[in-house]
């Protein structure tokens, strides 16, 4: 080992290194590309990837024990290669959403369940299973929170109900759309995102106003904070941060993901 260190390959990686954090932030920026305008559209279970399917159908009954009634399978086209599909539920008697995620690539697929409620102010709160620590700017009265290590439906539940508790006092009552409307506000919610890292300086609609761009400070915290070895110390940080919030819920008991 010290013959290599000797030999010039710690300074060769190093290089490496310091090169991939100068031109990370500069082809993100080239590559990246969120469409402003969104179109969700209902699809039949059927016609999605078998893996994607397999994901959903796994699932779904977990859901609709938990009162939640299935809106439809939707599909969405939303960044450059990469397809996002979506198993939609709502629960008329607490008016909140939940959905069954997932994003397929050529190179990864990445699935979550979440909860979500919204009030008539603005506010909300969004409980889900994802193991994708965020890049980008948080919304105040948007509440994420991240449980990558809870697989069962009804304690993810459980942990949501608390956290509206705890996150949406004195907030305005839960709503959800009526029916034949649940599209148009699934496209609603989704649009703001740009809109809202636009607001925070991390984003910038191009000139055809067609698609979000990272600007040069969204583009540098984007790359940044997921290159190796940041990537993996982030997700660790927030699997224990979920751990500890999950302890102070007095959520103990699950079976991991």
């Amino acid at each position: 080992m010290a013959g290599l260190l000797q030999g010039g390959v710690l300074p060769v990686i190093l290089e490496i290194y310091c090169a991939l954090i100068l031109l990370g932030p500069i082809l993100l920026r080239s590559k990246f590309r969120l469409k402003a305008k969104l179109n969700p559209q209902l699809v039949p279970l059927e016609s999605l990837p078998p893996d994607v399917q397999s994901f959903m159908t796994l699932r779904a009954g977990a859901i609709t024990k938990l009162g939640f009634e299935p809106v439809g399978t939707i599909a969405i086209s939303m960044v450059n290669n990469a397809g996002s599909f979506m198993a939609l539920y709502s629960n008329p008697r607490t008016s909140e959403w939940a959905d069954v995620s997932v994003v397929k690539s050529a190179k990864q697929f990445k699935g979550y369940i979440e909860f979500i409620t919204r009030c008539s102010d603005d506010s909300q709160v969004d409980t889900n299973s994802s193991s994708t620590a965020p890049v980008l700017s948080p919304t105040p009265s948007y509440h994420v929170f991240r449980f990558p290590q809870v697989a069962d439906a009804s304690v993810l539940y459980q942990a949501h109900r608390k956290l509206v508790q705890q996150n949406l006092r004195g907030a305005a009552r839960p709503e959800i759309p009526a029916k034949g409307q649940e599209l148009a506000e699934l496209k609603r919610r989704l649009e703001r995102y740009g809109v809202r890292q636009q607001k925070q300086g991390y984003m910038a609609l191009d000139a055809s106003g067609e698609y979000y761009r990272l600007t040069w400070k969204g583009a540098v915290l984007g790359a940044w904070r997921s290159i190796w070895p940041v990537s993996i110390l982030r997700n660790y940080w927030m699997q224990g941060q979920s751990q500890t919030r999950l302890r102070s819920l007095g959520v103990g008991q699950y079976r991991s993901a």
